[in-house]
């Protein structure tokens, strides 16, 4: 007797057919890996008579491209601030994380952040990146070792790794790369955020880096009022900044 196999969607899929239910038609965008792979993104026009550019979102490996967790706020608010914005849906999260899976990881969205910046190549002005925690840390590796292409400006939001030594690295990176950066986290985020802020801070003013600002703000990044709150610490740095 043949027994059946049935193939089990990925946590991507299965928010990539929640956000298709969910969604208008004209904000789902697949983008090209290459010829057989692609993945799916929200993008949103520019609301103003002028654009700024392109701000590219990227949620946290175990979120998604509308998370309520500030990303489908900023996708929708910097609309109206002259930003096209365009939130692409992370790999899935590889269960058992260390050093070689999140390297592995990593890579993946490299591929994704390459799309992405192509995609933003097709609208006039600069390109920002706005990314949450494990995926902030990794962006801000890949800047650091020039494998991605730097942008005007990078967000980052509860960025850490999962493991001790890994997070403290992300101090160094940010340190060595020009980027101009905000670093934004919560006292409600995990110990491996808070406690690198203050490492952050020393080693960025060790290596001069010229743009970095940290802030660190009350509340979960759930709720509407702190969503509110990061917008305009966003906003008011980008102005400060030139964006």
């Amino acid at each position: 007797m043949s027994s059946i196999i049935l193939a089990v969607p990925s946590t991507e899929q299965n928010y990539a057919a929640d956000i298709i239910r969910q969604l208008p038609a004209d904000e789902v965008v697949a983008l090209n890996i290459d010829e057989q792979q692609t993945f799916m993104s929200l993008q949103r026009e520019t609301l103003t008579s002028y654009t700024k550019g392109t701000a590219i979102l990227l949620p946290d490996g175990n979120e998604h491209a509308a998370s309520s967790k500030h990303i489908d706020l900023l996708r929708q608010q910097l609309n109206s601030y002259g930003w096209y914005t365009l939130a692409i849906m992370p790999p899935t999260l590889p269960v058992e994380l260390n050093e070689k899976s999140l390297d592995s990881y990593q890579q993946a969205l490299l591929q994704r952040l390459n799309a992405a910046q192509k995609q933003a190549q097709l609208h006039s002005g600069v390109t920002i990146i706005i990314a949450q925690g494990t995926s902030a840390a990794l962006l801000n590796q890949l800047f650091s070792t020039n494998q991605l292409a730097e942008p005007a400006a990078f967000i980052m939001l509860g960025a850490f790794l999962p493991e001790a030594t890994l997070n403290r690295n992300i101090a160094k990176a940010l340190a060595t790369h020009q980027v101009p950066t905000l670093d934004i986290s919560s006292q409600q985020d995990n110990a491996m955020v808070t406690s690198q802020l203050k490492l952050r801070r020393q080693l960025a003013n060790k290596h001069l880096k010229a743009l970095y600002r940290q802030r660190l703000v009350n509340g979960s990044g759930y709720n509407a009022d702190v969503q509110q709150w990061v917008f305009q610490e966003i906003y008011g740095w980008l102005g400060s900044v030139g964006l």
